[in-house]
This record gives structure tokens, sequence and C-alpha cells, in this order.
């Protein structure tokens, strides 16, 4: 198994997805085999079919045969690192379970065959064959998985091997059943982006401050608790200090006037043309309570009820390191 190191000197594995799904396919076709032996056990002891036990009884059991055979296979070809032999052998298991669909049908059908016949010389031979349909489709996939294994042309075959040792990508199939899924998410998207206007749950905008030079303002009444910015999730970087002393003008006072200092460190936006109105609160003149609090993560919540009109005001040291 290929094994790489970090730049940490830290042991990476390389992911091999069929050994690392192995313990799961063993656990479905265990528990597979064990439903075979209790419709088995039952079959077996069943009076209706005993003019026909050897169709059910038979395909059922060879479902349990190949299930345990193949499983064993595949645990020896896990343990020898062996793709291919793994590859093999999951043909058997495939096979016990296409047996299995066609010998709980056969079963089911025999057993209410009598019961049904009574009343309807037909009916029973009718049942027979719906549960037999219903077999088909339901080992399609396995149908399917044989036809791949055995007659996929050898390029196709390749890739798929290399995709199950981890060194080639795989193609996403075609599944109904996520795109009915995306479908419907699209739907739901489209819905909330209707009814979700720029204006929702904006509480503030940027106005000349008295205190100093730009501001946020309330526009709304602004309830004690309220995360007044609860939609602004910018991405904060982290720039080290004697790396913004090497700036000088302007750029450097973008650093002073917006940024959080913190252990040696200066907090900006991920660019300054990505301010956003948050990054304009400012300090309460002397002798005024802020009237918002900055939490842990960043986040700036009402200290009280504001009214629509006041200036939101913040108290930078607790916060960040005044200089």
């Amino acid at each position: 198994m290929h094994i790489g190191m970090n730049q940490d000197r830290t042991v990476i594995r390389k992911a091999v997805p069929w050994r690392e799904h192995s313990s799961f396919v063993a656990t479905f076709y265990a528990i597979l085999a064990a439903m075979v032996g209790a419709m088995l056990a039952l079959a077996i002891g069943d009076p209706r079919i005993e003019q026909n036990w050897y169709w059910p009884i038979g395909l059922l059991a060879l479902s349990m045969v190949s299930s345990i055979w193949g499983l064993e296979k595949c645990g020896e070809a896990v343990e020898a690192d062996d793709v291919d032999k793994y590859l093999a052998w999951f043909l058997v298991n495939n096979l016990g379970s296409i047996t299995m669909c066609f010998g709980v049908a056969t079963y089911v059908g025999l057993h209410y065959w009598p019961v049904v016949d009574q009343q309807n010389n037909r009916a029973g031979l009718t049942l027979l064959i719906a549960m037999l349909v219903a077999a088909l489709f339901a080992s399609l996939k396995w149908w399917k998985d044989i036809w791949f294994l055995l007659f996929v042309n050898q390029a196709v075959y390749e890739q798929y091997r290399e995709e199950l040792l981890g060194n080639r990508k795989p193609e996403r199939e075609f599944d109904f059943i996520i795109r009915l899924h995306g479908f419907f998410r699209q739907l739901q998207n489209k819905r909330g982006e209707k009814e979700s206007q720029p204006d929702t749950e904006n509480f503030t905008r940027l106005k000349p401050s008295p205190i100093h030079g730009i501001g946020v303002f309330a526009i709304l009444d602004i309830p004690k608790g309220t995360n007044i910015f609860k939609d602004e999730r910018p991405e904060m970087v982290w720039v080290d200090r004697a790396e913004v002393l090497k700036k000088s003008g302007e750029t450097r006072r973008l650093y002073d006037d917006f940024c959080v200092r913190k252990d040696g460190k200066y907090g900006c936006p991920n660019g300054f043309n990505n301010l956003t109105v948050a990054w304009y609160i400012n300090q309460p003149l002397g002798g005024h309570e802020p009237n918002v609090e900055c939490s842990g993560d960043y986040d700036f919540f009402a200290r009280r009820d504001i009214k629509a009109g006041e200036e939101l005001t913040v108290d930078y040291s607790t916060y960040s390191e005044i200089p």
C-alpha cells in the first residue's frame, strides 16, 4: 500500500475504496444469507409446496451456499489485498442474491397457489408469474453487476479497477433518486429566494458619524439581544503584526482603522474591498455606554433596545487590543 508523508512528517495512507467498503459489503451479504436461511427453514416445513418443493428449496439453498462461499472467498481476498480475487468472487455473491430473489418469489407463489386456485384455476399461475416478474426487477442490479464484471470492455473494466484501488476518481453515474432530490432542493431554493429580499432582517445602514468618520445607524428599532448582522459571514484572516508594520501610508491606516488586534496579529476582512457594515461600528464618546456587545465569535448583539436613528457603538477593548 502506498504511504506518503506530509510536511509535518505525519504518515498518510492512501484511501483504498474496495478495502474500506468491504466490511459493509460483508455485513450486507451476511444479513441476506441469514434471511435466506430463515426462509429456507419455512419452505422445508411447508406442506403446501410438497409437489414442487425442489424449485424454491433448490433456489434458496443455492443462494445460501453461494452467499456463504462468496463471503468466505471475498474475506480471503481482503486479507491477501487481492482486488482481482475480490471481484471474481463477487460474482458468486451476486449469483446468491439473484437466486434469493427467485427462491423467495417461487416459494410465495407456490405457497399461495392452492388457496387462490380454489377460486380460479388460472389465478395461481398468474400469481406465480407476477412474483417471478417482481423477482426479476428486484434482482436487476445484480444482473447488471454480473454483466459488467463479465462482459464490459477491458478499458472500462480497468478504469473501474483503478477506482476501487483509489488511483482514479470515480465518475458519477446517473441516479434517479439523486436527480429527484436535487430537483426538489432547487425548487426550495427558488422559493426561498422569492421569499427573501435584500432588506430581510436588515437593521442598519452607514451614515456620517458625529463620533468619527462613517458610523453604523439603526434604521429600525432593534430589540435587546438581537444578532444584528447574523447573515454576515465574511472570512476573517489574521496577519502578523510584523507584516503590517512594514506597510505605510493609507494602506497601513486601513489595518489600524478597521482590523481587530489580538495576540500580535491583525484580524482583517479577507480583502478590504469586502468590508461589511459591521466593520464600521465606532466606539462611544467618553462617558457614554455602548449599545452593542461583541461575542467571542465576533457577532454583534444589541445590549439594550436600540431605537431607529441611533448610532451603534461597541467597546473595542472587549475584543481587540487598543494600541
